[in-house]
């Protein structure tokens, strides 16, 4: 019976062990867990874009008629960047039907030339007749007053032959009548020159180097030229002997250089104004170098077609 009892009292005590071990590892201050949070919802997803369908085929061109050119696609031309070196004008609509004679379709090459509006007055393979007047000024008792001619002929713009000739009148000067005034009673004042200009003529090539436009009062737009004379040829003198009435004519070589102006009135017609500096023996030894000075009116014919 003690050993049936025995049994029983074991049986209990370990039914009842669990028990009271889960009692001691939870204590009764403890805060229970909190409950889980919810779980966030998930973003919806984006749809798929549809599977764009391949590109039909275009049908082949038909094969363009002999001698006529095919329009361009407007949407494949490529137009530069305005300025590009190098870049085609087409684009723009500019061809070279367009551009003037002497432009660039190149807006690099453009920039690079340095000019002036283009000559309004072309004279190459022109001729140029002239009418002068002027004034010989060197000499202290005469003053030489000078009339000639002038034709020119123009091998380019900046090159002409020209031959010219001119005569003089010699005038008095208020000099001889200066130094005759304070002078006493008695043999009159004889002013005699050993040697006095009578004509000259000449052959001369004109290098024109300065091309220009004059402005007037914003109204007139006239264009000028300036070049260097360089020339050799002849003049006639009078010799004055010891006699009042003792005179003979001479005939030397001279040469001259000087500057030739041209200001155009118009596509035929220009003022002309002219400095020379002659070099020629002089009588009795030495140089003369007279200096002549004119302004005329030219003609030019028309130019050649």
């Amino acid at each position: 019976m003690r050993i049936v009892a025995l049994s029983v009292a074991v049986a209990c005590l370990v039914a009842l062990a669990p028990r009271v071990v889960s009692a001691q590892a939870a204590p009764a201050d403890k805060p229970a867990d909190p409950a889980p949070a919810p779980a966030e919802a998930a973003p919806p997803a984006t749809p798929a874009p549809p599977a764009a369908a391949p590109p039909a085929k275009a049908a082949p061109a038909a094969p363009a008629a002999p001698g006529a050119a095919a329009p361009a696609d407007p949407a494949k031309v490529e137009v530069p960047a305005v300025g590009a070196i190098g870049g085609d004008m087409a684009g723009y609509g500019v061809n070279e039907a367009a551009v003037p004679p002497g432009g660039r379709m190149d807006w690099a090459e453009r920039r690079k030339i340095r000019v002036i509006q283009k000559r309004a007055m072309l004279k190459e393979a022109r001729h140029q007749f002239s009418l002068l007047g002027g004034v010989v000024p060197n000499d202290d008792f005469f003053a030489y007053i000078s009339m000639g001619l002038a034709y020119n002929y123009y091998f380019s713009e900046a090159l002409s032959l020209e031959i010219s000739a001119a005569y003089t009148l010699d005038q008095k000067t208020s000099l001889e009548e200066a130094l005759t005034e304070g002078r006493p009673e008695g043999p009159s004042l004889l002013v005699r020159l050993p040697q006095t200009l009578e004509s000259y003529a000449s052959g001369a090539v004109i290098w024109n180097l300065l091309h220009g436009k004059l402005g007037f009062f914003e109204t007139r737009l006239t264009e000028f030229d300036f070049g260097l004379v360089f020339g050799i040829g002849a003049n006639t003198t009078i010799i004055q002997g010891k006699g009042q009435q003792q005179t003979a004519r001479k005939i030397d070589a001279n040469g001259n250089v000087g500057f030739s102006g041209l200001f155009y009135l118009s596509e035929n017609w220009a003022l002309r104004v002219d400095y020379r500096q002659f070099f020629y023996p002089k009588e009795g030894g030495g140089v003369s170098f007279p200096i002549a000075t004119t302004l005329g009116l030219s003609y030019f014919t028309e130019a050649p077609e």
